[in-house]
């Protein structure tokens, strides 16, 4: 597929969040346009239509009109989701619809960069039991 770069609106086979359930689900490349070559992959944010689907600092809402927005092409409530991210490769890629406006691009950008900076914390280990006294 051409035309890929920075921003545009993917459909891609994705999993959910959990790991589970793959479906061909729209997505916004992430990687900067510069590195995507044509048989590589690309990094992508899922978007869904579960605008509840994460913590709100999670959630970045897309332009979207019922017979689909003139840029997003978006035709329903949706919002990227920045910590449901995957890479796929571009020859997976089953069609382009739009682009994210630079706006909300960039404010999704900055989240990725700060989850990178900052990453959560990985869940607290599991101790072992203490040993039984005699």
């Amino acid at each position: 597929m051409s035309d890929i770069r920075c921003g545009r609106i993917v459909w891609v086979e994705l999993l959910d969040p959990q790991g589970r359930n793959p479906k061909v689900r729209p997505a916004v490349v992430v990687t900067p346009t510069h590195e995507i070559v044509p048989e590589g992959d690309v990094q992508v944010v899922a978007i869904t239509g579960v605008t509840d689907a994460a913590p709100p600092e999670e959630c970045f809402p897309l332009p979207w009109l019922a017979t689909g927005h003139p840029k997003t092409g978006l035709s329903k409530p949706s919002v990227a989701v920045a910590s449901w991210q995957a890479v796929v490769p571009t020859g997976k890629i089953q069609r382009s619809k739009g682009v994210v406006p630079t706006p909300q691009l960039l404010k999704l950008l900055s989240r990725l960069a700060a989850r990178v900076a900052n990453p959560p914390a990985p869940p607290p280990a599991r101790l072992p039991p203490p040993p039984k006294l005699p």
